[in-house]
């Protein structure tokens, strides 16, 4: 018998189909049953002796086509989860902004910020399970996809030596062929979505977050100030003090290399032109190759 074809399977209770006896459905995602009832395992007939079989037919065309979408859903519920946590963190900053200016009274920017403050971090602790989820999953995928490979070339020897004839042969690497190919494309769907949970504040700009840290960091000192001057009350900003530091440094991280990038050129900037005021270089040299930093200042953030 083959050894790379005899593992345990299971019927999925959501889509129905035959799959190996794991945590998760590799067709569908849904969580199959931690035990398996006896009855409904299924195990792969003995290959001593084949029953006789027709000469040898192609298979059809739509056998070899993969099954519908996997996991469906996913790909709507990562980016309207993504799209919320970037919805949040805007948020956060306008109001910080709006408080600074004047426009909305203490109790009512206390109320909404940790209001926003309790919803982005129930969004964030759910995309760091949905992040550990997919890549159990993915790792789950990837071990079968290894199986297959090995099953593949198993047969393909045992078919070179004589011991599995033609038909047989083919019959059961093109049934190899079409999981594997259905379970690449569930690895590439996982891989994309992993992809964007990895990215927060994805769907902005480099330069839309800049901004974002720039504001609320001046209004943060805007507002330290007016603590300072007895305008608002230094109760206020205790409460939301280290959240709203944390806030201005994760988003400083997100742009770190940029911002570094930016200083580098800058750098090479002031050095030009302390070249030309000393006479190292002409008007010529110094306006061109000033022309050349700029744009490339502007390109970092683009």
């Amino acid at each position: 018998m083959l050894a790379g074809l005899e593992e345990t399977r299971i019927r999925c209770p959501s889509c129905g189909k035959s799959v190996p006896a794991m945590k998760y459905c590799i067709y569908c995602g849904a969580q199959l049953p931690t035990s398996i009832p006896s009855q409904r395992v299924e195990r792969p007939r003995p290959l001593e002796v084949p029953p006789p079989v027709p000469p040898l037919v192609p298979p059809p065309t739509q056998a070899a086509q993969p099954s519908p979408a996997p996991l469906a859903g996913l790909e709507g519920e990562v980016v309207s989860l993504m799209s919320n946590i970037s919805a949040l963190y805007t948020r956060k900053v306008a109001l910080f902004k709006l408080f600074h200016s004047g426009e909305v009274s203490e109790g009512i920017f206390l109320k909404l910020y940790n209001e926003y403050s309790g919803k982005l971090s129930e969004l964030l602790n759910t995309r760091v399970r949905r992040l550990e989820d997919l890549r159990r999953r993915l790792d789950e995928i990837n071990r079968r996809l290894n199986e297959v490979a090995l099953s593949i070339e198993e047969l393909s020897v045992r078919h070179k030596i004589g011991e599995v004839d033609l038909n047989t042969f083919s019959q059961k690497s093109e049934k190899l062929k079409i999981e594997q190919r259905e379970l690449e494309n569930i690895a590439r769907n996982i891989r994309v979505n992993l992809e964007r949970l990895e990215k927060i504040l994805g769907d902005k700009s480099p330069n839309e977050i800049k901004d974002m840290e720039n504001s609320l960091q001046l209004a943060y000192e805007a507002i330290k100030k007016m603590v300072e001057d007895g305008k608002i009350s230094s109760a206020v900003l205790s409460s939301v003090k280290d959240d709203v530091e944390q806030t201005i440094a994760f988003l400083g991280s997100l742009i770190r290399d940029r911002k570094e990038k930016e200083k580098v050129l800058r750098e090479e900037l002031e050095a030009l032109q302390a070249r030309y005021k000393i006479g190292e270089i002409t008007i010529e040299e110094y306006e061109k190759r000033k022309k050349e930093l700029q744009e490339e200042i502007n390109k970092v953030w683009s």
